[in-house]
């Protein structure tokens, strides 16, 4: 159990007493609490507080996820192992003095009366070369919510156990200290419940009052930023196609003929992926609107594919790898890309059982080099070895700790 201090005292956590402890300290961001996790770092690492609806929680400092123990759930490689690093301070700035995280956006939320969107604006965001003007786009700030959430962490005990009630209610989370153009991030966001007919008409009824932000005062029509399974795309009238999302039986998002030939052009892996793998899930982020008749019409859209247990993946070896790691009882964490071309290098997973964590490469003949780094590596070219290499084996006293 990772034990934390503030002032050389230890803290009590638990209960409505711990949330108190931390409320006092919320109110002066000068104090800052330790997280006792990694011996090496003197009277702690840094930890501050954040409010995220009526409850308050510990969150690590910007920068100081590898000071942690690789068990800590606040550990995070480093940022330069994802597409994350060109974003710290531009596109995303983690502000402990509030507890906020501000996120610049590469796509609009809001629509002006005879202002056509770009289709597909979001999804060609790119940050220059030392990242001071990087936004996030669409597949971005999915990854960054994946992340948030703590759905890019596995461990063996998660086996199973994870369902669309569990993803939706982390994303949810995740959304609440976030903020956007001025408004909280969470005001955007669209999650479905999960459906079930015997409360058909009282999800209807959340739904309907949820879409009651999309009008806006001003004569612009406001955006909502939903986040979903797809379970089919179908033929409409009109030169129009319907996204049929999971658990949103009876409210189809209409996409037109340009954002459809978007989606099959920039996403056509992810559109493979969910094809050859049954048990895999097809993530969507759309930015819709409701036309005058009620009908959600998306505006933009990205694509991500999961596997069944919601981890992130990108090729059909990197599924395997999933899969081994699974099968084996490994942990792990998976470095996303964020708005990285599929050509740049990353770790498909970085093992936490090991000691140090170990990144994990997968690469073939057409693809560059792994970076050369410190540390260990464990890489895998599929073109040269059909068969997977040996794993690093597992650290017997990090998988002790882990489980505690």
């Amino acid at each position: 159990m990772v034990m934390y201090t503030l002032d050389g005292h230890p803290l009590d956590l638990l209960g409505e007493a711990g949330q108190q402890v931390l409320a006092d300290i919320h109110r002066d961001p000068s104090r800052r609490p330790g997280c006792l996790c990694s011996p090496s770092q003197d009277g702690g690492v840094p930890m501050y507080i954040a409010r995220i609806g009526q409850r308050y929680y510990l969150k690590r400092m910007p920068g100081t996820g590898p000071e942690h123990a690789p068990d800590c759930g606040s550990w995070s490689p480093p940022a330069e192992l994802s597409g994350l690093a060109p974003l710290l301070g531009t596109a995303i700035c983690d502000q402990p003095d509030d507890g906020a995280t501000r996120l610049g956006l590469g796509f609009a939320l809001t629509r002006q009366p005879g202002r056509n969107t770009t289709v597909g604006a979001s999804s060609t965001v790119t940050d220059t070369e030392d990242g001071r003007h990087a936004r996030l786009s669409l597949r971005g700030l999915l990854h960054y919510l994946w992340e948030e959430s703590g759905l890019t962490r596995w461990t063996p005990a998660l086996a199973g156990k994870r369902h669309w009630g569990m993803v939706r209610s982390r994303l949810q989370r995740a959304a609440e200290d976030k903020v956007t153009k001025g408004h909280p991030l969470a005001d955007y966001l669209y999650i479905p419940e999960m459906f079930s007919s015997a409360i058909k008409y009282d999800i209807v009824g959340r739904r309907t009052l949820a879409l009651k932000r999309l009008t806006g005062t001003d004569g612009s029509r406001r955006l909502m930023l939903l986040v979903g399974e797809v379970k089919d795309l179908r033929p409409a009238h009109f030169d129009q196609r319907a996204l049929i999302i999971k658990h949103l039986p009876d409210f189809p998002i209409l996409a037109d003929d340009a954002l459809i030939t978007h989606l099959r052009t920039s996403h056509g892996t992810e559109f493979a992926l969910r094809q050859a793998i049954s048990d895999s899930h097809l993530i969507l982020a759309a930015t819709f609107a409701l036309s005058t008749a009620g009908v959600a019409v998306a505006q933009d859209a990205a694509l991500m594919t999961v596997t069944r247990d919601w981890t992130p993946f990108d090729t059909i070896s990197d599924h395997a790898l999933l899969g081994v790691l699974a099968q084996k009882r490994r942990r792990y964490v998976k470095p996303l890309r964020y708005l990285l071309p599929t050509a740049a290098q990353i770790p498909c997973v970085v093992l936490t059982d090991t000691d140090p964590p170990t990144p994990c490469y997968l690469t073939d003949n057409h693809q560059p080099e792994p970076p050369n780094i410190a540390g260990p590596q464990w890489i895998w070219n599929t073109s040269t070895a059909p068969h997977m290499p040996p794993l690093p084996p597992v650290n017997i006293g990090t998988t002790i700790r882990a489980a505690r």
